[in-house]
């Protein structure tokens, strides 16, 4: 049994661990420094994903798919394969009317780059441009993941409502390490940190460059995201909603509860060890379908291939990732399927004598062949009629000379008898 982490499925967690190599060119483009980059980064995405979770609470995930994966400004996006000024130009065109469509005012942008700038020491205009192209970057980083995921709108609708607990206040506090652990990694960092300036005293980019390094390789850049700040509920109008993801077992049997059990020691030795299945984590539940499980593991294949990494256009597009069906139990016979896992029943096809198609097809050619047929027999009929006439006339005629004939004839005979009488 192969495990994966639940966080795979978070888009919080997701876009903080894609977005990393984002934070200089997004310094750049809102001259901020690294430090303030990354933190305005990671307040941004709490507040862009709040904002999306509170659009498909008010709309639904068709909304959510036509009105913002597809959007113009998506697609324009998706053409690149990298991040480089080339990307960065057509985000900054474009991230105003996604930041808008997302946040449903401008007012509420506003008052997310204004309480973000209040953090970090900056002003609100260059966290609004940070904020803005980040919304740009977001959308096309969730609309390639659904992509590849195959993810309908219902799936959509199961995907954010799995959203809330990954921000929860529980979450964190289960996941956050001890006191005695981050002691110890300051500690250790700020040991490398003045090694390194004893070892070379006079370069003082290089220590200045490694202090950056040092602040950046904390919380920030570390696995887990900070803390879900919980003011961009308030801002957005999103209201969690205690979510208990509920697996129909009805059709289940032993052996497969056993194999799918939250526990790996519960999974029985055999063929099903390649089975992949969620691994334990504190404040988080997770059903174990299929749809869900090829998203976790399409989200891990993509993060290992960092697709924002700044680089120059690649010569072909990366092909999406694709997944085994018998990692997932998708090829497995022994393994029943529940109630929400039920395979795609597609439409049988229909029938030639049954396509509308091919019967008006049918019906044309044999009304054009009867109406060609019926004009060779009416053009028969009259070639037939017209010799029939000709013969008759031509009998006539015949039969006229015949009596003209005759009549000649017999008038000659009269003459001839005439004339022996007038000599007597």
């Amino acid at each position: 049994m192969t495990t994966i982490s639940p966080t795979r499925v978070s888009m919080y967690d997701f876009l903080y661990q894609d977005t990393k190599p984002m934070v200089s060119l997004l310094a750049d483009a809102a001259k901020l420094s690294l430090p303030q980059a990354r933190l305005a980064m990671d307040a941004s995405l709490q507040a862009i994903i709040s904002a999306l979770l509170a659009y498909q609470q008010h709309n639904d995930g068709q909304a959510v798919s036509k009105k913002l994966f597809t959007r113009t400004a998506v697609k324009e996006l998706r053409r690149y394969n990298s991040m480089n000024f080339s990307t960065i130009n057509a985000t900054l065109y474009y991230r105003q009317e996604v930041a808008d469509a997302i946040f449903h005012e401008n007012a509420r942008v506003i008052k997310a780059s204004d309480y973000i700038a209040e953090q970090i020491d900056a002003t609100s205009p260059q966290v609004q441009i940070l904020l803005t192209s980040l919304c740009v970057i977001v959308l096309r980083e969730l609309a390639i993941l659904a992509e590849y995921s195959q993810l309908d709108n219902e799936e959509l609708d199961k995907w954010f409502a799995l959203q809330p607990q990954f921000l929860s206040v529980e979450r964190f506090v289960a996941n956050k390490p001890t006191s005695a652990k981050l002691a110890e990694s300051n500690e250790n960092e700020a040991t490398t940190t003045s090694t390194e300036a004893a070892l070379q005293p006079d370069l003082k980019t290089e220590v200045k460059n490694a202090t950056e390094r040092t602040l950046l390789s904390t919380a920030q850049l570390a696995d887990t995201p900070p803390a879900f700040d919980p003011y961009w509920h308030e801002l957005t109008t999103f209201k969690p909603e205690n979510h208990e993801p509920v697996q129909d077992m009805q059709l289940a049997t032993g052996n497969y509860l056993k194999v799918i059990g939250r526990s790996p020691a519960n999974a029985q030795q055999g063929k099903h060890n390649d089975l992949l299945v969620f691994a334990e984590m504190s404040a988080i539940s997770l059903p174990h379908q299929r749809w869900l499980l090829q998203l976790a593991k399409i989200s891990e294949i993509y993060l290992q291939r960092n697709r924002l990494r700044i680089t120059s256009e690649p010569a072909s597009a990366p092909k999406p990732p694709l997944v085994s069906l018998g990692l997932i139990g998708g090829n497995n016979d022994n393994t029943p399927t529940t109630t929400s896992e039920k395979p795609i029943e597609y439409d049988a096809p229909i029938p030639l004598w049954k396509n509308p198609v091919i019967l008006i097809i049918i019906a044309v050619i044999g009304v054009l062949g009867g109406l060609a047929a019926l004009k060779y027999q009416s053009q028969k009929s009259d070639g037939i009629k017209l010799a029939t006439e000709e013969v008759i006339e031509q009998d006539l005629i015949k039969e006229r000379q015949q009596q003209d004939v005759a009549i000649v004839m017999v008038d000659d005979d009269e003459d001839g008898a005439e004339e022996p009488k007038a000599s007597q």
